[in-house]
């Protein structure tokens, strides 16, 4: 860490190289503070664990010292990821105070297991946690979440992701851009505009872009988003 006069701290701040599993398009993917930071002392990450798999987390600094991190974790959730590609892995709050997070379709090519267009998985998705809870997993899925209280994961925000591996807010208008790897002949960047639109079905693996990449079973082209 860095401190105002350039100089830097022998101490790190934060060492996961115990948990975190690296190689390819694993490592420690994602960090976000919270939005309070400056009175709860809260940050969390996003990493591949020695297994393979997305945890999300959530530290807090030292009370005593605000330039080291206390090293022990609240899990938030594990998400199994079946190949070693496509973690995702940008974590970022939204103007809503929500903690949103990208996650990839689990990786190979041309996602295998339709996991992008499945409500019930988590991989393929942009998902949207509220993380003030104070009670385990200490988190909750806000209730404008499309599949809160019907079938689907509470967490999905939207769906239809290849690989968001990259996404921003806008500081000025609150717009969301994300940033999904394409499969080989189209790079997406989308744009929600703000007021953000829950339920949003970016196309993935229906569609590549705008052109039809596997089509069959899918839902029609109008209930995508492009």
């Amino acid at each position: 860490i860095l401190n105002a006069d350039g100089t830097k701290n022998t101490t790190p701040f934060l060492n996961l190289s115990s948990l975190v599993s690296t190689g390819g398009e694993r490592g420690l993917l994602g960090l976000a503070f919270h939005p309070n930071y400056a009175t709860n002392g809260y940050f969390f990450v996003n990493y591949t664990n020695s297994i393979g798999n997305t945890v999300i987390a959530r530290y807090s600094v030292n009370s005593t010292n605000p330039d080291v991190a206390v090293n022990s974790a609240a899990i938030l959730m594990t998400i199994t990821q079946p190949f070693s590609n496509h973690n995702g892995g940008s974590i970022k709050f939204g103007t809503d105070g929500y903690l949103y997070i990208g996650m990839g379709d689990g990786g190979s090519g041309s996602d295998p297991g339709n996991r992008a267009q499945n409500i019930n998985e988590n991989l393929g998705k942009m998902l949207r946690i509220d993380v003030n809870s104070t009670i385990s997993p200490f988190y909750t899925s806000p209730s404008s979440n499309p599949y809160v209280g019907i079938d689907g994961n509470d967490e999905i925000w939207a769906i239809g992701l290849r690989n968001p591996w990259k996404f921003s807010f806008d500081r000025l208008t609150g717009d969301l851009w994300i940033a999904d790897v394409g499969q080989s002949k189209v790079e997406e960047i989308n744009k929600i505009t703000n007021p953000l639109t829950a339920g949003l079905n970016f196309g993935w693996r229906c569609y590549e872009g705008t052109q039809p990449y596997n089509t069959n079973g899918c839902a029609s082209i109008e209930t995508m988003t492009f």
